[in-house]
């Protein structure tokens, strides 16, 4: 796809702007301009192209990068790489330089250059001044969509690009190769330049979606991508094949299959059901239960027995136990001891007398009024 593609853009991008071959940063490295900022026009009034803001040229940057994939974008002399070195023809096009990165400036697109021996002479000796860039771009808008190369030129000349794009678009001789990156494209033939643009554009979306979808950044290399998603389709076989399943299981196919694995393979002596859990806590919470009411049974019994407590007042006793135990100890612990006579309920024909002192004593300890112990007594002398 690459290989298609990079054909496609030596043969229908655009030279544009000429450098002059002087910018040195400070470690000696050459940073060379090759698009400016913004809008501009070729020498002979072609154009506008524009390569937009800082953000659109950190995209134009990326989009370059993923069309060089492994390689690195060529600087020929005199454009040769378009004229001569004709793909199924033949002809050379020496290299004069490489650019080896990218960054992005405020005033433009920076490609930091590495001269061959060559071409470094022939710059030293001034036979060479300028640098003219290659880029696609949309024919509708003139946004610049990549850079796809540079040749060192002293008369960059944009007609002269502009005109051998077309002969090569139109050309017989050339058809044969056209027709193939078409299909590469997934085009049919005959499709214009616009549908060409539009492919391609697709091709690049794509391409950064994959990377996002792969944990890679949007700038990621052709062969970064395909590592990553090699690895993770490696991974989902080792997945499956774990699972019992056939390498191209599908993913849902996998998750059930891990799922019933590690549902019938659950250490006993580490994990329990959580339906033994909910058991337990019931059996536990009934238990609890059964030793609170054995122990206000107990304590209420001791309390009536050592003459603290009335037996009209066992079931207020054993509530209040079980609220309060330590509340429950308190009032047995002020509550005056009651002689025999006292522990009995005294009757008058069906209704409660008058309370006895000691009956008063256990009204004031309780807390309660005496009416309301009247209607104690009262209630149990009818039961």
């Amino acid at each position: 796809m690459h290989n298609a593609l990079a054909a496609l853009l030596s043969a229908a991008l655009v030279a544009s702007h000429s450098t002059a071959l002087t910018a040195v940063d400070a470690e000696g490295d050459i940073w060379l301009q090759l698009v400016p900022a913004g809008t501009f026009t070729g020498r002979n009034g072609q154009g506008p192209w524009t390569t937009g803001d800082k953000a659109s040229m950190e995209q134009i940057a990326a989009n370059t990068r993923q069309l060089a994939g492994s390689t690195e974008p060529v600087i020929d002399y005199d454009h040769q790489a378009i004229f001569s070195a004709v793909p199924g023809v033949g002809g050379t096009a020496k290299a004069a330089g490489w650019i080896k990165e990218l960054k992005v400036q405020d005033d433009g697109i920076y490609g930091r250059v590495e001269w061959t021996a060559a071409a470094a002479i022939a710059i030293k000796r001034k036979e060479y001044r300028y640098l003219s860039p290659v880029f696609f771009h949309e024919k509708s808008t003139g946004r610049v969509l990549a850079i796809r190369m540079a040749g060192l030129t002293n008369t960059p000349n944009l007609d002269l690009v502009a005109v051998a794009a077309s002969a090569l678009f139109n050309s017989n001789e050339n058809g044969a190769s056209m027709d193939k990156i078409l299909a590469a494209l997934g085009l049919a033939k005959g499709t214009n330049e616009d549908g060409v643009v539009a492919a391609i554009n697709a091709h690049l979306t794509s391409s950064t979606a994959i990377a996002k979808a792969a944990g890679l950044t949007e700038t990621a290399k052709s062969e970064e991508i395909l590592a990553a998603v090699n690895t993770i389709v490696a991974d989902r076989t080792k997945f499956a094949q774990a699972a019992g399943l056939a390498a191209t299981a599908k993913a849902d196919e996998i998750v059930t299959a891990v799922q019933s694995a590690i549902a019938g393979k659950v250490d006993p002596t580490k994990f329990v059901p959580i339906a033994a859990v909910t058991d337990l806590q019931t059996r536990l919470n009934t238990l609890e239960g059964t030793v609170s009411n054995d122990k206000a049974e107990e304590a209420v019994n001791s309390a009536m027995k050592a003459g603290k407590l009335i037996p009209a007042l066992k079931d207020w006793g054993l509530n209040l136990f079980k609220a309060d135990p330590t509340k429950f100890q308190e009032f047995v612990g002020s509550a005056p001891v009651l002689t025999s006579p006292q522990l009995q309920t005294p009757k008058k024909d069906g209704e409660a007398a008058e309370l006895t002192e000691a009956q008063l004593a256990v009204c004031s300890a309780m807390g309660i009024t005496a009416d309301d112990f009247k209607k104690t007594l009262k209630a149990e002398a009818k039961a």
